[in-house]
């Protein structure tokens, strides 16, 4: 049989695309084991990073006074299933804020028709800053005053006694639920003044709490909770802050609409 002679040329181009064909199958041999690897590194990691808008522990530090208690608690009317609890979302001493119009929170355990009232008193001073009156909310849950909804502006260094009223007979006001708490407005130091600047939306209730301010640790969660009402880690964020104040009641019940 005659033999056909390959051209030095072609025989190692030949070799040359084996060789190649063999590398490349290897290539992608080692490429197919380091994608799974590489794609479960990013998703571990993706897992522990936080989100930049998750909640951050919050933790209350009231500032060490030694003052008596200023918080008056409503207490509850009626029995069983028609028990109506009233209290103010405030400690037990007096509570700060740094906010010129601060909001102001409390809440009923049941919806009520009952005519609602809310006053402001400055330390010092018969007539009140602002007196709301309302009907009665039928729901449940956290209620909130806005003071920039009302004109009222809080002098730095000066208590506010704020009182809540549910007006069971008004022919008979001794019969009100009656709830209060002490608000003082307080200058924020520079410290404070930069980690307030620094903070994040989700970081900035915990810069309150941690500096013992408690209105607005209670304001800016509840904010968040306003914008997204359905995230459960606020509510319970803010649930949890209730619960460090002793206000175990309003730590299970949702925000309703503002007066």
């Amino acid at each position: 049989m005659k033999r056909i002679q390959i051209p030095g040329s072609l025989a190692a181009t030949g070799l040359r695309c084996a060789f190649f064909q063999t590398v490349g199958a290897c290539a992608a041999v080692v490429l197919a084991c380091l994608v799974p690897a590489e794609s479960a590194l990013a998703q571990q990691a993706s897992e522990q990073k936080p989100a930049a808008n998750s909640p951050v522990k919050v933790k209350f530090r009231p500032p060490s006074t030694g003052a008596p208690s200023v918080r008056l608690t409503g207490g509850s009317r009626g029995t069983g299933d028609t028990t109506l609890a009233l209290d103010v979302l405030a400690p037990d001493d007096v509570g700060l804020t740094t906010q010129e119009q601060p909001s102001l929170f409390w809440y009923q355990s049941k919806g009520e028709t009952a005519k609602f009232e809310l006053t402001l008193l400055q330390e010092k001073k018969i007539k009140p800053l602002v007196q709301v009156t309302a009907e009665g909310s039928l729901s449940a849950g956290i209620q909130r005053l806005r003071l920039s909804e009302h004109g009222v502006k809080l002098s730095p260094g000066v208590e506010y006694q704020w009182v809540v009223a549910l007006i069971t007979d008004p022919e008979n006001r001794s019969r009100d639920l009656v709830a209060s708490g002490v608000i003082k407005r307080v200058d924020p130091s520079a410290e404070l003044q930069k980690s307030i600047a620094a903070a994040s939306p989700a970081s900035l209730p915990a810069v309150y709490a941690e500096a013992g301010i408690w209105y607005d640790a209670l304001s800016s969660l509840s904010d968040r909770i306003d914008a997204d009402p359905r995230d459960k880690a606020l509510q319970e964020a803010r649930a949890d802050l209730l619960r460090q104040a002793g206000l175990k009641g309003a730590a299970t019940l949702p925000v309703v609409a503002s007066q």
